[in-house]
């Protein structure tokens, strides 16, 4: 190393060194007299430069941020200062009376035109500026224009709204030529505003439907080869907020057609729109698409939930099963026509995750008791063995709080009803199909993932605590503390009998354990709580169970060592 920097170091002295006999030959021939003679430049050798940069671009590095303080942030708040500024000056115009009625909307229809005309001006150079000075001057012209309507009456409710329908259509012409967020913020909020400032009060909610539904059509055709991202957000909430508005007074008197359809509409609308955009989005984390999605899931499901209370209470089940079964199949639709690389495929893993909670949810409004237990230790195994099947982790992973809340759901009807038989009842059954699910679950993914060994660990604790139920609440106290022994023997016995003979080395544990754990109780509880009788019985069983353990042991003591 250190004589390469020689070599280099030597390399520079002599390129140094011709330099300056050059430079001397040179000024020696303008000293001189005499033409001086051409003199060709010598030919250095290329030497590594070394450059250091002492500044950081802007763009470089934390400062991107700092840039877009400066340039973005700081342009829209300037702009809402001025708009807030301006409204304060009309206002106290206003109140002292500085201009009369008439004057008060040409000055705010002709202040918009410089706002409008600049804005477009610098469309190219001040890229950041231009769709705010434009969304304010069509803002400005929104508000004079409507001042005319509210305040002076000046023109018809049906003028005014094909006026401020018209500036709205027009900025939103203006904001997809020019490919604006910004301005067809503006525009949105003009459009959403309309029905809302111009209503008189009476219940004609399929005219507000409709024309927000053509304004989401509308927004649909627009959202197209754009990368938008806060606009979706915002249209998904306004949307909801207008609903939610009209039908905390409205919706039980109305009729269902209009509100179920806009509320189908909206949904359908977004969930297209934004699986199309996670199609051809290059982003590998496009946050604000997720989000999207499961707004439009969530509170569509939420919005139908309510709406089919009120309108169909008894197949409000089964109406929103088909809801999230439009979710899912414009979800698969969406996944076929996408070229899945590894992130992408993480990303629809996720989104499939979306309506899980909702048909937890769909469970527990259609069915009750014992067959809410079944039918959610039922799903927690199906979604088990989908995510295994589509070898989706994070699906299999979101499986294991569903197994949790269904298998001790059962817990909340631990009671014993009249003529209830033990062990033949729709609760045992409940646990015992718990384990038999809980067994298939680890066979069917236990090549898939190591976590399946969870469930094989769970199955038989989860039968001998059914047991232990039935024992409970269906035998008197006196016969309680034999069986619950006796059980033990029993499953151990079994459990070890199949592990020796199948040669499946877990079923040998928990054969093993249940022994030790009757070992354990007989000598420290059974034994100086049981009647005699039942002491007797107990060490009969116990001593015979172990006898036959030991035999067991000695004959396949090859497999034991």
């Amino acid at each position: 190393m250190e004589e390469k920097e020689t070599k280099e170091i030597l390399s520079r002295i002599q390129s140094m060194e011709r330099e300056l006999s050059f430079l001397k030959e040179r000024v020696l021939s303008l000293a001189s007299p005499q033409t001086p003679k051409q003199v060709t430049p010598p030919v250095y050798e290329s030497t590594p430069t070394v450059i250091h940069q002492t500044e950081v671009p802007l763009n470089d590095g934390p400062n991107w941020f700092v840039q877009w303080i400066g340039e973005n942030l700081f342009v829209k708040l300037g702009v809402f200062s001025l708009l807030l500024a301006s409204i304060w000056f009309f206002y106290l115009a206003i109140e002292e009376y500085w201009i009369n009625e008439s004057v008060r909307i040409w000055i705010g229809l002709v202040s918009s035109i410089p706002i409008l005309i600049y804005g477009y001006r610098v469309r190219n150079t001040r890229p950041y500026l231009s769709p705010s000075l434009i969304g304010l001057g069509i803002a400005v012209l929104f508000s004079a224009y409507y001042s005319g309507y509210l305040w002076y009456d000046l023109y018809s409710t049906e003028t005014c709204f094909v006026g401020l329908l018209i500036l709205s259509l027009t900025a939103v012409a203006i904001s997809h030529a020019e490919k604006s967020e910004v301005l067809f913020g503006f525009a949105s909020l003009g459009a959403f505003l309309v029905p809302i400032l111009l209503s008189t009060g009476q219940n004609s909610y399929p005219f507000l439907f409709t024309y927000l539904l053509l304004w989401n059509v509308l927004f649909f055709w627009i959202r197209k080869d754009t990368g938008w991202k806060v606009i979706p957000l915002l249209l998904i909430a306004a949307n909801h907020l207008i609903f939610v508005g009209w039908a905390n007074d409205n919706l039980v008197d109305a009729k269902p057609f209009f509100p179920i359809a806009f509320q189908i509409g909206v949904f359908v609308l977004f969930l297209l729109r934004e699986f199309q955009t996670l199609e051809t989005a290059k982003s590998k984390k496009p946050i604000f698409t997720l989000v999207t999605i499961g707004f439009t899931l969530g509170l569509g499901f939420l919005q139908s939930f309510w709406a089919f209370t009120v309108f169909y209470p008894m197949a409000k089940p089964f109406l929103l099963t088909l809801l999230l079964l439009l979710f899912y199949g414009l979800y698969e639709r969406s996944l076929r026509r996408s070229s899945l690389s590894l992130e992408k495929k993480k990303i629809y893993d996720l989104i499939g995750l979306f309506g899980l909670p909702f048909i937890v949810s769909l469970i527990v409004i259609g069915t009750t008791g014992k067959l809410l237990a079944f039918s959610l230790i039922s799903f927690a195994f199906l979604v088990t063995v989908a995510s295994t099947y589509s070898k989706q982790l994070y699906m299999y992973f979101a499986a294991f709080p569903v197994w949790f809340f269904a298998l001790f759901y059962i817990f909340a009807f631990t009671y014993r009803s009249q003529n209830e038989i033990p062990f033949l009842n729709g609760r045992f059954l409940v646990f015992a199909t718990g384990s038999v699910y809980l067994v298939l679950s680890y066979l069917y993914s236990r090549k898939f993932s190591e976590f399946s060994k969870v469930f094989l660990y769970a199955a038989y604790p989860y039968w001998l605590l059914g047991t232990f139920v039935e024992i409970y609440l269906g035998f008197p106290e006196e016969k309680k503390l034999f069986l619950y022994t006796l059980s033990l023997i029993l499953y151990g016995l079994v459990a070890l009998s199949v592990g020796f003979g199948k040669r499946i080395q877990s079923l040998r544990y928990v054969g093993f354990g249940s022994l030790a754990l009757v070992i354990i109780k007989f000598y420290l509880y059974d034994f100086w709580n049981l009647s005699l009788g039942y002491r007797i019985l107990a060490g009969l069983f116990l001593g015979v169970t172990l006898i036959v353990t030991g035999t067991l042991y000695n004959h396949f003591k090859k497999e034991t060592k």
